[in-house]
């Protein structure tokens, strides 16, 4: 090139640098006049990136994506810091002027920085295994784009993919009504979260044997009961289930009722086994005789067509007293009058009167029976109306008025029917069935007499059920009933309690069967009744309060020898609460020559003189006064 054309070429770039013409792109033809920065004025929550773009545009009208080569900056780094690639991170909340720089070019953009927003959900406790009839609190944690987790139970929509396998509320509490799988869900905006549920049934955890420790005379029988508990808290009886044994025959044999016939004088161990669960008690066999039977009720007057059941209870020379009324023969002198079955149910047959015996051994007890000449003229049938919802029942009981002025319970004696037994069925012991929605008449017919009562069946579904108390507070060893109310979408209630499933949240706490929950330890448990596809729930807290005294009812009591009485037991707590624990309590009489005394606290005369009856709870006594004339 010759001079004077490479200094003209000079003269030119310095006369455009010197108008602002730009600058020559490195390896560019084209002069740089602007930078774009995009995207334009944009906003992020807190926590999250925005990628940058530089874009030059040349003096030619070309342009080219300069974010790698370019200088880039945050006005603020407290709220935004950017890397050397155009990657923003933001810090807080706030803006910043994001620039980028090139051969003394530049651009900017403000970038925003909002407030974190929500980006998952997290559901605990995650595919739980939910026992039928129980309850399930689930917790929803959040995670937003900074990082952070909060609880956010109570905001979000939760829900069920099954509402008739299990429902939940808004806030988060999942009832579980029949078995199977479902997903939990719980959504806030576009963001959701879910867990998988299986309900399942509750599984056996511990078997307790009644009565422990049992005593009774060769060639007699005693029953046991197995009741069983169960990991929601429920316990029922599993007599019949469980397999029961003997460790030795010799002194004992079980049948698979329970029931244990004593063979000769010894002790043996009973073992209950169900599902790998077992529980064991002894069983003393003696070798007392028997000395006399004592029959009750004794002097009782019925109706022909009527029924009256026996109990004998015998005497041994050991002075223990038994229950023998499935081992007697039971005769009447008089069946004209009355006949007896072999459990000692009677029957009236025509006026007079007869004596109906026990008789096991050799011993012979006996008491008057009289059958009255008297007509029935009336029935009477309680409740005399109620309204049930489909697949509850309630228990008729059917009263007779004679003609002498006489009631008596005749409920087991009488014909039921039912005017439609597709809306309400009725059982020959007066028990009624809803089936589904109408009105039926239930009937008691007895003698050419009848007695009715209204039922009607609301078909409405259940919106909801109360447990009441709504909390409760109890000391260990002692009991408190709950109820659940049932309200219908048409305003109508109906008490549930017999037909709810009742379970407890935490069974080493609290045990609970048709209402009835014993506290068993401290601490607290929630009780859940379910039905229809609802649940309602209760706190019971079991205090540690112990027995600070005891009073026995009653304080003194007079009787003939043969005679029984059942005492009751109160206990004040050290928390000034009252309870009745007479099942709980230990029984004792001081002379078992005058009065025996069971663990449910019913007293047997067993001679003549003064006794006293002690009840021990805690350490704590309380005592009453028995005469036996």
């Amino acid at each position: 090139m010759k001079a004077h054309q490479a200094q003209a070429i000079l003269l030119c770039l310095g006369l455009l640098s010197a108008c602002g013409g730009g600058s020559l792109a490195p390896g560019v033809g084209g002069i740089l006049h602007s930078i774009q920065i995009t995207p334009s004025g944009p906003a992020v929550p807190l926590g999250l990136n925005q990628q940058f773009t530089a874009t030059g545009k040349y003096r030619d009208g070309s342009t080219k994506d300069i974010t790698a080569s370019a200088a880039w900056a945050s006005s603020n780094s407290g709220v935004a810091t950017i890397t050397g690639s155009g990657f923003a991170s933001s810090r807080a909340t706030g803006s910043a002027t994001i620039s980028a720089t090139l051969s003394g070019v530049s651009g900017s953009s403000t970038l925003t920085v909002t407030q974190a927003i929500l980006v998952s959900i997290a559901i605990t406790p995650a595919n739980p295994a939910l026992v039928l009839g129980t309850v399930q609190q689930f917790t929803a944690t959040g995670t937003f784009s900074d990082g952070s987790t909060q609880d956010i139970t109570g905001t979000v929509t939760w829900a069920s993919s099954n509402d008739t396998m299990a429902s939940i509320n808004p806030g988060g509490l999942a009832a579980a009504f029949t078995l199977g799988s479902l997903t939990i869900s719980a959504t806030s905006g576009s963001i959701s979260g879910s867990t998988t549920v299986n309900v399942q049934l509750a599984t056996l955890s511990s078997i307790t044997i009644r009565p422990e420790n049992g005593k009774i005379a060769q060639l007699t029988s005693q029953q046991f009961q197995a009741i069983g508990t169960y990991t929601d808290g429920t316990t029922h009886i599993v007599t019949g289930k469980v397999s029961w044994t003997s460790s030795n025959s010799g002194v004992a044999e079980i049948n698979g009722g329970g029931l244990a016939s004593a063979a000769g004088p010894g002790t043996t161990t009973i073992t209950a086994t169900l599902d790998s669960i077992s529980a064991s008690t002894t069983l003393d066999v003696s070798n007392a005789t028997l000395v006399s039977i004592s029959i009750r009720p004794s002097g009782r007057t019925i109706m022909p067509g009527t029924k009256l059941s026996f109990t004998a209870t015998g005497l041994f020379s050991d002075n223990t007293t038994q229950v023998i009324t499935r081992e007697c023969t039971w005769a009447t002198d008089n069946p004209a009058v009355a006949t007896v079955g072999v459990r000692g149910t009677a029957t009236g047959v025509g006026p007079g009167t007869a004596n109906v015996s026990a008789t096991l051994n050799g011993v012979t007890g006996s008491v008057p029976l009289s059958v009255s000449s008297a007509t029935i003229s009336s029935i009477s049938v309680s409740p005399a109306s109620t309204v049930l919802a489909p697949t509850t029942s309630v228990n008729c009981i059917a009263t007779g008025t004679f003609s002498d002025g006489s009631t008596q319970a005749i409920t087991n004696v009488v014909k039921w029917s039912s005017s439609a037994s597709g809306v309400a069925s009725v059982s020959a012991g007066g028990r009624v069935t809803a089936q589904s929605g109408g009105n039926a008449t239930i009937t008691a017919q007895f003698g050419g007499v009848n007695g009715n009562a209204s039922i009607t069946v609301d078909s409405s579904p259940l919106t909801s059920i109360q447990v009441s108390p709504p909390t409760a507070s109890i000391p260990q060893h002692t009991e408190v009933a709950f109820h659940a109310v049932g309200t219908f979408v048409d305003g109508k209630t109906q008490d549930l309690t017999t037909f709810a499933l009742w379970t407890s949240s935490m069974p080493s706490i609290a045990t609970i069967n048709a209402g009835h929950a014993s506290g068993l330890e401290p601490g607290t448990a929630t009780i859940v009744a379910v039905f229809g596809g609802q649940a309602g729930t209760a706190d019971l807290t079991v205090t540690s309060a112990a027995a600070a005294s005891l009073v026995v009812s009653p304080a003194a009591r007079d009787l003939e020898r043969g005679g029984f009485t059942q005492f009751s037991a109160l206990a004040e707590f050290s928390d000034g609460t009252t309870k009745d624990v007479t099942p709980w309590v230990t029984w004792a009489s001081s002379s078992a020559d005058v009065a025996a005394i069971t663990p449910s606290g019913l007293a047997t005369s067993t001679g003549t003189g003064t006794t006293t009856v002690t009840t021990t709870m805690d350490g704590v006594k309380g005592t009453a006064v028995l005469r036996v004339r």
